[in-house]
């Protein structure tokens, strides 16, 4: 049985924000129930431990994301959640207590980009206390993403070193954090806190340029994604559907990852030739060269 390293849910693609470089979903709103959910469970299972919720939408503004959590933790998956922070005043306690949470990433560029800076450090505050407070009472990893620099060098502008100044400070850290490598692109601040940097990327769409024919992805070989509808896709960031392979709720994965088109994609891959339209249009692949 093919076993993935992460298996990606989305448990609904609607979000709280809006941001610049998070384009909206064209799909229709949807919300995966919690029937829906379990049944996903149900038909992953042997297939990959390691659940992430997410590829478009905010998990924690899920109506029943503690319910969510539960199943996960009831089918002893493993949790990595992917959140933009700005309902962890919320939900906070309940991602801590739970025992299938392993990571949280927070993604600090989506409410960075506004221009309101008390309202930005207000934000800061609440995500770094909710850091602060996993880090005192639990063994949980967590991600501060800075995936925003203004280029491939990865060098911190003044507005990323304010954001790390203040992590410093609140997180009381031994050291200042300093970004001096253009080839590291996460930081190690403690045993559990870490922070990742990038450049804004674009999401894949068959109306981009193709990029090329031959590269590598981690798609269908260590990944694969299913979206709020159950549409089965090869990876994270193909998060319209557009190579929709199947759908869980009505087909086994076992059927839908060894079918012929599947398979041409993974193969694919693995020689570095991609097969794909939406892959030849995906430049986030040139960071596995």
């Amino acid at each position: 049985m093919k076993k993935f390293k992460r298996i990606f849910i989305e448990i609904s693609n609607v979000c709280n924000l809006s941001c610049s470089f998070c384009p909206p979903s064209k799909r229709r709103k949807h919300v995966m129930s919690v029937e829906d959910f379990e049944t996903v469970l149900k038909k992953i299972d042997g297939h990959g431990d390691h659940v992430y919720l997410h590829v478009k939408g905010e998990p924690l503004f899920h109506p029943n994301f503690e319910e969510i959590l539960n199943l996960c933790h009831q089918y002893k998956k493993i949790i990595n959640i992917t959140t933009n922070g700005t309902l962890l005043e919320e939900y906070g306690q309940i991602i801590l207590q739970n025992p299938s949470v392993r990571l949280v990433n927070i993604s600090l560029q989506s409410f960075e980009e506004g221009t309101n800076l008390p309202a930005y450090e207000a934000y800061l505050t609440k995500v770094l206390t909710f850091v602060k407070q996993g880090l005192e009472g639990t063994s949980k990893l967590f991600d501060l993403r800075l995936w925003n620099f203004d280029d491939h060098l990865l060098m911190a502008n003044a507005k990323n070193q304010q954001t790390l100044d203040t992590i410093e400070s609140f997180l009381e850290l031994p050291k200042p954090i300093t970004i001096t490598d253009p080839k590291t692109k996460g930081i190690k601040l403690n045993s559990n806190v870490y922070i990742s940097k990038g450049y804004e990327f674009d999401w894949p769409s068959l109306d981009h340029e193709i990029v090329g024919a031959k590269g590598n992805c981690f798609g269908l070989r260590h990944q694969l994604a299913i979206l709020s509808d159950g549409s089965i896709v090869p990876c994270c960031l193909d998060a319209e559907g557009v190579i929709t392979l199947g759908n869980i709720l009505e087909d086994t994965l076992k059927d839908v990852i060894t079918s012929s088109r599947a398979s041409k994609i993974a193969s694919g891959f693995e020689n570095r030739k991609i097969v794909e339209p939406l892959c030849m249009k995906c430049s986030y692949r040139e960071r596995f060269i």
